[in-house]
């Protein structure tokens, strides 16, 4: 999205939240229910299993929830449901409100590497793409750690970026085997097949990251892996 398709009158922060959240209240309504399910079912089989007395449940779910609305596409469609909405009659929004939720239907999930914070502008490589993008005027800026590789989403403002909700940290010990197993993926030439295959090993590190939370006493060498060097 361009600066030009942001009127001039528009904000220069601007507070996303309460549009993903009318997006959960419609996408996870009764009329959604068995999708919801399905979804919960496909996320939590590839990320590990919900533990509701952990620390990281609720930030679990707010992946969960970035993941059902801006990466998963809906039974027999081929768009999400951020996407989606735009489409729909149902669900309602003012012509001012469109281009902040076309923003939301343009989010973009990566694998980032922390870089530098100047005030409150965060510098971050993307490694997929492996270019430098700088999120101006982040709400958030603390918890970053340089060496560590993250797993977020950035809604595109203008020519900027802001982050989305959720955040998966990957230990920095962890860094050489995703970025092993990035290379791998930057070797699909299929655009659609290397996405697909981004997005899976986006939920296999998620699943790895919890497993090695939940057995601390355990080498990260034996998480991080693609052996089964480990029965969990």
């Amino acid at each position: 999205m361009t600066t030009e398709a942001i009127p001039s009158t528009a904000p220069e922060i601007v507070d996303f939240e309460p549009l993903i959240d009318r997006l959960i209240l419609h996408f996870t309504s009764d009329a959604w229910r068995a999708e919801v399910a399905t979804a919960k079912k496909e996320f939590f089989q590839d990320a590990g299993i919900m533990d509701e007395r952990s620390d990281h449940f609720e930030m679990r779910m707010t992946q969960f929830l970035d993941w059902y609305l801006f990466t998963r596409r809906l039974e027999g469609r081929t768009v999400t449901p951020a996407q989606f909405a735009l489409e729909i009659d149902d669900f309602s929004m003012t012509p001012d409100e469109r281009i902040y939720f076309e923003c939301l239907a343009e989010t973009k999930h990566g694998l980032f590497e922390y870089l530098r914070l100047r005030g409150k502008d965060i510098a971050v490589q993307d490694l997929m793409i492996e270019k430098e993008i700088t999120i101006r005027e982040s709400q958030v800026n603390i918890g970053f750690t340089r060496g560590e590789v993250f797993d977020a989403r950035l809604i595109p403002y203008g020519e900027d970026f802001i982050f989305a909700r959720a955040f998966c940290f990957h230990p920095a010990e962890a860094s050489g085997f995703i970025k092993s197993e990035l290379e791998k993926v930057q070797m699909i030439e299929n655009e659609e097949e290397s996405l697909r295959a981004f997005e899976e090993l986006m939920l296999r590190l998620m699943k790895m990251r919890y497993k090695y939370e939940q057995f601390r006493h355990l080498k990260l060498e034996f998480i991080y892996s693609n052996e089964k060097k480990v029965r969990f």
